[in-house]
């Protein structure tokens, strides 16, 4: 009698535990998914034909490498990348010790890239955020966060790693400092509140009715070529179904249809020594020679020439694009951003 009480109580006690540690189990990944991310960042990636092709072989190495729940934001990384237009289409020859762009089969790129991005999400201890700017920056950011900010990412910490690198290394730049919110952007669902805009306090007007910058005036690393180069506008996000308007009234000295560069462009002259240039335009609505009054439409937002998303590229220049003599200046200046 007393063998049959204590198999029943027994029984019961492995029952009961192993709801317990179901229930617990459940709770921690409710908990972590919080925590690192999982749950806000993991979305549909919006992405061009020229990535979404890859989509086999993202999931092929996902899988291998054990990140198959990463890869829309393997394929929204690729997005900023390259945008799918290179053979190193995410721009992993780096994380192998080789130049920009040495790796020409797209394939080994992805494998690469998708054990270098499994390699970093571990060492990040899971950490999405954290993962992707040390995919950028390189592993040494991770030790940098863990050191000055207890292991939590922040744009802030982001910025004070790259302005350490740029003085031991004498650079004007180092890496993106926004790399999580321009991947993120290729994400549904995910709010990167980019730094936003409703109105101008400058000479010039916004070129569109809410503006976000996604990447400022200056030196960065280009996201498609992946080398060091001065950035000569401002960048907006927008979508295809966006107006671009001009900042002010001017004459069009040029108006083109291209596949390369800016694409589909505008540029309007103000006076001697103030033009603004429209890049990446979907279309255009404004010929050479019109004249155009602050405000009027100068066309529709697009992903022309070389760019890997639907975006406006702002210039300020003081005379005709790459002229002797002329320069580009920050258009944030005019714009009062």
């Amino acid at each position: 009698m007393k063998k049959i009480i204590l198999i029943i109580a027994l029984f019961f006690i492995l029952v009961f535990g192993s709801i317990i540690s179901l229930l617990f189990m459940v709770t921690m990944n409710e908990e972590d998914e919080a925590q690192y991310g999982l749950v806000s960042e993991q979305g549909t990636a919006q992405v061009s034909e020229a990535v979404e092709r890859y989509r086999p072989l993202f999931e092929k190495y996902a899988e291998k490498y054990g990140v198959e729940d990463y890869v829309e934001l393997l394929m929204a990384k690729t997005m900023q990348e390259s945008g799918g237009r290179l053979p190193d289409v995410m721009q992993s020859s780096e994380s192998i010790g080789l130049p920009p762009n040495t790796i020409k089969d797209p394939e080994r790129s992805i494998d690469v890239g998708v054990r270098y991005f499994a390699e970093v999400l571990e060492r990040a201890d899971y950490d999405v955020k954290l993962t992707l700017q040390a995919y950028n920056f390189g592993g040494g950011f991770i030790d940098y966060v863990q050191e000055h900010n207890d292991g939590e990412y922040s744009r802030e910490v982001a910025v004070a790693f790259s302005e350490q690198k740029e003085s031991e290394l004498g650079w004007d730049n180092y890496g993106d400092v926004d790399y999580v919110e321009n991947v993120m952007r290729y994400l549904d669902g995910f709010d990167s509140s980019p730094v936003e805009f409703t109105g101008s306090e400058g000479e010039w007007a916004l070129p569109l009715k809410h503006v976000a910058v996604t990447s400022d005036f200056g030196w960065r690393t280009h996201p498609i070529s992946g080398d060091r180069s001065h950035h000569t506008g401002l960048d907006f996000d927008c979508s295809p179904s966006d107006s671009i308007y001009s900042v002010k009234d001017g004459v069009v000295s040029k108006a083109v249809h291209s596949n390369g560069g800016l694409g589909n462009y505008a540029v309007v002259q103000h006076n001697d020594e103030e033009y603004s240039v429209y890049g990446h335009l979907s279309s255009l609505n404004v010929s050479t020679g019109d004249s155009i009054d602050q405000g009027d439409k100068v066309g529709m937002c697009g992903s022309t020439g070389q760019s890997t998303g639907p975006h406006l590229h702002l210039e300020y220049s003081t005379g005709p694009r790459y002229q002797d003599g002329s320069e580009f200046l920050d258009p944030a200046e005019a714009l009062g951003l």
